[in-house]
């Protein structure tokens, strides 16, 4: 607990040192320095960079493992405290720990959902920037200044990029590389395009808007019909959970049953396991993102 409040302690004291207004993701490798994985462990760590930088942390890798680390410990220590048992432990680290990957995967989710959402009206500030005579790069440099979080960092980084004299295919593709999202990938390849062949780009900026705002009102019509079920999905996870909480608490004695006994640790292991399957099987059914 003391390294990683020394570490979390360090990074912000480095923030305020450079403002305020400063806020660093973790990195993210460049796309030329990206390799295919070789192995599994190299997958994993691609994936796990991606989600922290996804996500809008600025811990390091090394911090966020530590995280994970301490809850994995508070938690299986503290049933393991509780039981003496060393299975019942080590079941709490590894609940400890997917409790804190899946915190970071809904920050994920929430900042995608931001982006889109601040998408549309960005586009059409863009567009009103340069209908008013602004260079493109002028109008990137105000969309960042004036847009919301975190849409504006990543405009903010597009107006250095060019700032430094890259060119706008170069800086569309970093940014579709950083930004994983349909809708970026469209404008981007806009702004491309019309670098390549010219044409009226405030009225082209106009009709994307008017697109990206009729694909996300699709989608929340999608998320409104897909709702019943989301529920549902919920309510029968949280079921088996939660009946094993009530019995772990107040009949202590069923579950030392089945977790002394080997068979009994086999079904709960199958139990686990088939409960993450149903969970993902289902958040694929009712996946809203194209």
């Amino acid at each position: 607990m003391l390294v990683v409040r020394d570490l979390a302690a360090s990074a912000a004291a480095g923030r305020a040192q450079r403002g305020a207004a400063v806020f660093r993701l973790a990195r993210l490798p460049l796309a030329r320095d990206q390799r295919e994985p070789r192995s599994a462990i190299e997958q994993f760590d691609q994936w796990f960079l991606r989600l922290l930088h996804d996500a809008g942390s600025d811990w390091s890798p090394v911090t966020a493992v530590l995280y994970l680390l301490l809850f994995a410990l508070l938690i299986g220590g503290a049933l393991f405290v509780i039981t003496d048992m060393a299975f019942v432990g080590g079941l709490g680290a590894v609940i400890g720990m997917a409790i804190a990957f899946i915190t970071l995967i809904m920050a994920r989710a929430r900042r995608a959902r931001q982006l889109q959402e601040q998408l549309p009206a960005a586009l059409e500030m863009l567009a009103r920037a340069v209908r008013a005579g602004e260079s493109l790069e002028q109008a990137v440099e105000l969309v960042g200044e004036k847009s919301p979080e975190p849409l504006a960092r990543e405009f903010r980084r597009v107006a250095n990029q060019l700032h430094m004299g890259l060119s706008i295919s170069a800086a569309m593709r970093a940014l579709v590389f950083r930004v994983r999202m349909m809708d970026m990938r469209i404008f981007t390849t806009t702004l491309t395009v019309h670098r390549r062949t010219g044409g009226n780009l405030a009225a082209t900026l106009e009709r994307l808007a008017a697109v990206v705002r009729e694909r996300l009102t699709y989608r929340r019509q999608m998320r409104a019909a897909t709702g019943a079920g989301r529920v549902s999905a919920m309510i029968i996870a949280m079921v088996g959970p939660l009946l094993f909480a009530y019995l772990f608490l107040f009949h202590p004695d069923y579950v030392q049953g089945l977790v002394v006994d080997p068979i009994g640790r086999s079904l709960l292991i199958v139990a686990v396991f088939l409960e993450i399957v149903g969970l993902l099987w289902i958040s694929r059914l009712l996946r809203t993102d194209d």
